[in-house]
């Protein structure tokens, strides 16, 4: 019997994508006064986007961002798997790894290095507060 459960993996990805996604267009959003799109070219509109992405400010929202949504798929793998909570969460962080690894973005070296080295303690906390989730509900 496997310990992981493939289906409560897979939706706690899809939902960690998910949010990556939504809140990636939010933090754009957020930042759109610095992207002049009328009257300019696409080469022009592509380089402001290059610089909102790389600044400072958008790089820590989306480590901020991007942690939480990691620890709700943990989260929830954890509590669709009903057993062995860690070692969902756990598999979680090595898919979310793997896609790190797959979809190397053109952020600064230092941002991907940290996103990989944190991806999966990261799924496990996620699980782990699914668990203590479960025993302060249980008590």
């Amino acid at each position: 019997m496997s310990r992981i459960n493939v289906k409560a993996v897979a939706l706690g990805f899809l939902l960690t994508i998910g949010l990556d996604m939504l809140l990636g267009i939010g933090l754009l959003l957020m930042h759109s006064d610095e992207v002049t799109v009328t009257g300019r070219s696409a080469e022009q509109v592509s380089q402001d986007l290059a610089a909102v992405t790389s600044s400072p400010s958008f790089l820590l929202f989306n480590i901020v961002f991007g942690s939480l949504t990691t620890m709700a798929g943990g989260f929830v793998a954890a509590r669709l798997a009903k057993r062995y909570p860690y070692f969902n969460g756990f598999a979680l962080g090595v898919l979310g790894l793997a896609f790190g690894l797959l979809f190397w973005g053109d952020q600064p070296l230092w941002f991907n290095l940290f996103a990989l080295a944190t991806v999966i303690p990261t799924a496990v906390l996620g699980a782990h507060v699914a668990v203590r989730s479960v025993a302060t509900r249980d008590q």
